[in-house]
């Protein structure tokens, strides 16, 4: 099913799994190198998380796409605050062990295409189709890859589906391995502002520039992104910090003893 060459691209897949130490790096590495074998143009490969009694939860994105950085903000942004509830396939997530999966193989597609999910979410940005790998083990969620592709480039092929379980094994033994480290995070700072305040990776980033007084033009400037994404961000984390304005935030973070975070990241 796969020549020479590309065998030797998965082989080099797998040595980025294991050795590039720094999970972040690891993510971003293995999803552009992942794009040379896989034909996709959207990825993103998050850390998963676990509180009890609640839903699985995907956290700290890393992204790799043919599309504008504005574009990867917003496709997440909207996500994360609006359609994760709505998304058809959260079950996955919930798998005791690590799989594969194509998203048409999962779901009715007369079904998929009249959901709100497909209907406001996918269909507008133009990302219809989806493969993805959900990392699992011991009781554990892990983290996820999910990829996607427009329209017009059609659905994953039964090769794309079998890259991606050659490199599952692999995968899913840099995250087992992973796991006492991943404990250790789970009692961070920035753990914590994650779980039960349910921030993102961006907006724990543009809370820290805030603390440090960063107006929203600036943080713009330092991140990447529109202003008005900024404000979206901004407005969601008082939102969910239950504070008023800047001024309260720095007082929050002060009085909870946060400032480490950005030292820590």
């Amino acid at each position: 099913m796969l020549t020479q060459a590309e065998w030797e691209k998965l082989n080099d897949l797998v040595v980025t799994i294991n050795n590039i130490g720094d999970s972040s790096a690891m993510r971003t590495a293995f999803l552009q190198k992942l794009m040379t074998l896989i034909d996709f143009d959207f990825s993103e490969f998050d850390i998963g998380i676990v509180k009890r009694a609640s839903a699985p939860q995907l956290v700290d994105p890393v992204m790799v796409s043919k599309f504008s950085r504005k574009f990867e903000e917003e496709f997440i942004y909207q996500y994360e605050n609006i359609y994760a509830p709505m998304d058809y396939v959260n079950w996955v997530f919930m798998s005791p062990e690590s799989l594969v999966y194509r998203e048409s193989d999962l779901l009715n597609d007369e079904v998929r295409r009249q959901s709100p999910f497909y209907i406001n979410y996918l269909k507008v940005f133009d990302l219809v189709y989806i493969a993805g790998v959900v990392l699992a083990g011991r009781g554990r969620f892990h983290g996820a890859i999910s990829l996607y592709k427009r329209e017009k480039n059609g659905d994953f092929s039964d090769r794309d589906v079998y890259i991606l379980k050659q490199l599952l094994p692999h995968l899913h033994a840099r995250f087992e391995a992973d796991s006492e480290k991943i404990r250790k995070n789970e009692k961070s700072l920035s753990y914590m502002l994650k779980n039960q305040y349910k921030l993102t990776n961006r907006e724990i980033e543009i809370m820290g520039c805030i603390y440090q007084g960063c107006s929203n033009a600036q943080i713009a400037e330092k991140s990447g992104i529109a202003v008005s994404t900024v404000k979206k961000h901004v407005y969601n984390i008082f939102e969910k910090l239950e504070v008023q304005n800047r001024t309260q935030l720095v007082k929050f973070i002060i009085n909870n003893k946060l400032s480490g975070i950005w030292q820590e990241q």
